[in-house]
């Protein structure tokens, strides 16, 4: 939504170097309604070529500012909340010194910052390291033209999709850290696992909290550190349940009040003072015959399983089932994708084999499409 066609042009593909200025120009960040799609086009931050004063002048504008956001909604009502430039500053520090070990040169963000984690990951993080920043927008805009030798991707789960269609444009780096902001890998992620130049941090956190906390590496089943500015309010050590957090970086209310803690869709075991396992998110799973099932850890062995198929699973009827959508993957018929599902342990109710998943800005999948069947 910063696309402006004024200002220092480069030869870049399609990725115009916006003004600076062009940051201040619309009220908020975030002020799209809730379904509103992002940019159609990349774009670029030349942030290296400010001097520190010019710098200075701009973070200042953007911590002045105030942005709205809304929820995704696929957990509720899409909800507003609003988030004032230095809480935006205060979350994007963080993903900034996760990085500084690893000494980036350039960011490529996949993450739109109509969304509070683009706003953030996209736009402030840059700003704070001073890197410039390239908006790759999705699979139907080609890879920006990165000089750097070491670079940092602000990484949704479609972005190694993306990634793997491009393997000379991933090549090029001496070393990719991949800032990964949802808590499901895809199956694609696998390939940049056995990479050695390849690095994982994921961040976990919500529109209404900001980045609550971190973890390294390829293990799925590591524990996560909260950041070091978030508390825990709930579950107790040893317990399981909903994780709920307190912390300067809460998002406003709508009435302009600040909660004193929130109660996150992720279900976790606490092991401590600030580790937890994460089970899952409270929407995404189900009990079935005594068993909890992850829906967003079968999507992911389904796909896995499917290569080249987009795989959504959605509790359907009592809350104690699921369905399955497939979009792509080739030949594919609804009782072979059953059968696949069955030897995961956890057979579905019905498979629909749809022509695409809708997916929100972070890749979540929204409602899903009409039953033609219904």
């Amino acid at each position: 939504m910063f696309r402006d066609s004024t200002g220092p042009a480069i030869p870049a593909q399609g990725y115009p170097s916006l003004p600076f200025d062009a940051l201040h120009e619309r009220p908020g960040i975030g002020a799209a309604s809730p379904g509103r799609p992002p940019a159609a086009g990349g774009w670029h931050l030349p942030w290296d070529r400010l001097s520190p004063a010019e710098a200075d002048r701009v973070r200042g504008r953007l911590g002045a500012g105030q942005y709205e956001f809304h929820t995704s909604g696929v957990t509720g009502e899409p909800v507003r909340r609003v988030l004032s430039g230095e809480l935006l500053l205060a979350d994007a520090a963080h993903g900034a010194r996760l990085l500084a070990p690893y000494a980036p040169e350039a960011v490529v963000s996949f993450v739109p910052p109509l969304h509070a984690y683009g706003a953030s990951a996209t736009v402030m993080l840059p700003a704070l390291a001073g890197l410039p920043v390239w908006f790759w927008p999705g699979s139907d805009c080609p890879p920006p033209p990165v000089t750097a030798r070491r670079i940092a991707v602000v990484a949704i789960p479609g972005t190694f999709r993306i990634l793997t269609r491009h393997p000379r444009w991933t090549a090029s780096f001496e070393q990719l850290v991949l800032l990964h902001g949802s808590a499901e890998l895809p199956p694609e992620a696998r390939r940049f696992a056995r990479d050695p130049r390849t690095v994982l941090i994921e961040l976990l956190g919500s529109t209404e909290t900001g980045a609550v906390a971190h973890r390294s590496g390829w293990d799925p089943h590591a524990p996560w550190t909260l950041l070091d500015d978030v508390a825990f309010a709930a579950p107790r050590v040893g317990a399981e349940g909903p994780l709920t957090v307190t912390g300067p970086r809460l998002a406003a209310l709508p009435g302009g009040g600040r909660p004193e803690e929130h109660e996150m869709d992720d279900l976790v075991r606490r092991l401590g003072d600030r580790l937890f396992l994460r089970l899952g998110r409270r929407a995404h799973l189900l009990h079935v015959n005594g068993a909890r099932r992850d829906l967003g850890a079968i999507a992911a062995r389904l796909g896995a399983a499917l290569p080249g198929a987009d795989v959504a699973c959605v509790r359907a009827g009592d809350g104690e089932a699921y369905d399955v959508l497939v979009a792509g993957g080739g030949p594919l018929t609804a009782e072979g994708v059953r059968a696949a599902a069955r030897g995961l342990g956890a057979e579905p109710r019905r498979v629909r084999l749809v022509d695409r998943i809708p997916r929100g800005p972070l890749g979540q999948p929204l409602a899903p499409p009409p039953d033609p069947a219904a």
